[in-house]
């Protein structure tokens, strides 16, 4: 009997023991899912531990969110493709080791062991608008393209392209011949055409993959008569930018520059103002990395160009900045989205013919900390309720979404979206590479084109190219970059580089 009792006291504790950690696991947990709220929901939008799988939050997501709240253990043990991200440690800690842990815990804990797989709708072929045309590029001893910016420009009727694995830009002709090349280029991200024959480049700086590197900059250039000559270095030291505005935003005569810098650590949306000497100044509008593209117009009919634009790391969110004279500007948020969307570009468009302006949104971006496939990555469509306000509207899935451009394509009358995608789904959803919207009045249809083994698409732009009267594309391959579990195309390698998708409605 009494090796009975010492039995069933053992198996009691057990019991006892077992419960007291399942109780201190749940009080972990919830104590958690609150300092989750207080912590991570004040930098932005509170992300649902359903939106990553465990192993995700546990091995990148959480690490990278550890080193932005200053805690030692997470930075010491960082993985390697981690280890440039420790200069974005804060210079005293934000929260106690202790708080940080059941964070962690609650969203291990809640996370699911993977998300569940999107049923795709079938894709329906797009016939009888575009033309496909595949851009030879002649490179000797090069390797496959991999472009960084595309830029129609109509009054030309030429395209210039961005090449940074072989570092070089083109200028072709409407029908996609090589006018010249201009070599030991530097990753160009934005053309901004300034004259009948002069741009600013903007570089981001050696390469377009994450790195804290301070070395961008925008040059004015000169293309007169097939030469190239660079007229003067505007601006230098910029943090990763990726997207210059001109416009004349105050009463004063002359241009500003609009600037978006992604940055790593540093970056931010700027307005730089030439002063008497001819220098510019700058004027910050909002230090947050992730500034990616804006759009620039008179948006409250007051007289006054306004600035939208997306900023798409961290707070991912479109803010409109209202000009209130004299380069001051009042800041309202249009949208916000969670921290891991990987929201990639952004268009201000009236999609319902009502006569307003609503928005349209890609998230896609699949490169840093979360490589998987997602099922709410693709194109949203909000609508717009008056006053600056919008609410859910469409919805159309599309894996690595990337960059979506609104316009009557098919000369209707009302506005249609293409979408290219830089992380598709290859294994199960190919065609999901470029997609075409059609708006058809009161509902749309999300169509392709069979053109995924020519490119895996980055960059887009759209303009009347041959000047018939209606909007053509072209799309530029980036073949080098991460990709996610939804696989890689081989015929990616082979790619030219660049296509012309010429409208045929005229």
């Amino acid at each position: 009997m009494r090796l009975d009792k010492r039995l069933f006291f053992g198996l009691l504790l057990l019991v006892v023991l077992a419960e007291m950690s399942l109780w201190s696991c749940g009080k972990k947990v919830k104590e958690g899912e609150a300092l989750a709220k207080t912590y991570c929901a004040s930098c932005h939008v509170l992300p649902s531990p359903a939106a990553l799988p465990k192993n995700v939050w546990q091995l990148s997501t959480l690490p990278y969110m550890g080193i932005l709240m200053g805690i030692e253990d997470e930075i010491a043990n960082l993985p390697a493709p981690l280890k440039d991200y420790a200069i974005l440690r804060p210079s005293t800690q934000m929260i106690s080791k202790e708080d940080y842990e059941k964070i962690k815990a609650y969203y291990i804990d809640q996370a699911p062991e993977s998300l569940a797989a999107p049923v795709y709708s079938p894709l329906t072929e797009l016939k009888d608008l575009f033309s496909v045309e595949d851009v030879a590029l002649a490179i000797p001893n090069g390797t496959f393209p991999n472009m960084t910016s595309v830029s129609i420009d109509a009054a030309n009727r030429e395209i210039l392209a961005g090449d940074q694995s072989n570092r070089i830009v083109w200028q072709l002709d409407s029908k996609g011949q090589v006018r010249q090349q201009m070599a030991n280029q530097n990753a160009l991200t934005h053309i901004e055409k300034t004259g009948k024959n002069q741009y600013y480049f903007t570089y981001i700086g050696t390469t377009t993959q994450a790195n804290p590197e301070v070395n961008g900059y925008t040059n004015m250039v000169d293309l007169s008569l097939g030469k190239y000559v660079v007229k003067k270095s505007i601006l230098k030291g910029l943090n990763r930018p990726i997207y210059l505005s001109t416009q004349n935003l105050d009463a004063e005569a002359g241009d500003e520059l609009i600037l978006s810098e992604f940055g790593f650590k540093e970056g931010g949306l700027s307005v730089w103002k030439k002063n008497g000497k001819g220098d510019y100044q700058k004027t910050v509008l909002n230090p947050q990395t992730g500034a990616t593209r804006t759009i620039v117009r008179d948006f409250n009919q007051d007289g006054r160009l306004d600035i939208a634009s997306l900023f798409a790391q961290g707070d991912e969110r479109v803010i409109l900045y209202l000009n209130e004279g004299k380069l001051k500007f009042k800041e309202q948020v249009l949208q916000r989205f969670p921290s891991i969307y990987g929201t990639s570009s952004f268009d201000l468009v009236d999609m319902d013919s009502d006569g307003d302006l609503d928005l349209v949104c890609t998230a896609g971006d699949n490169a840093d900390f979360s490589t998987i496939l997602k099922p709410y990555h693709g194109i949203y469509l909000y609508q717009n309720t008056g006053n600056f306000t919008f609410k859910p509207w469409q919805f159309f899935p599309q894996n690595g979404a990337t960059k979506a451009i609104a316009s009557d394509f098919d000369g209707d009358g009302d506005s249609d979206i293409a979408s290219i995608a830089l992380f598709p789904d290859v294994a199960k959803r190919p065609l999901e590479g470029f997609m075409y919207i059609e708006n058809q009045g009161k509902s749309f249809s999300q169509k392709t084109l069979p053109i995924n083994h020519l490119g895996r698409w980055s960059v887009m732009d759209a303009g009347d190219i041959d000047a018939d009267g209606d909007i053509d594309l072209v799309l530029g391959s980036h073949a080098v970059a991460k990709f996610p579990a939804g696989g890689f195309d081989p015929a990616w390698k082979k790619a030219k580089g660049l296509l012309i998708l010429r409208n045929t409605h005229k």
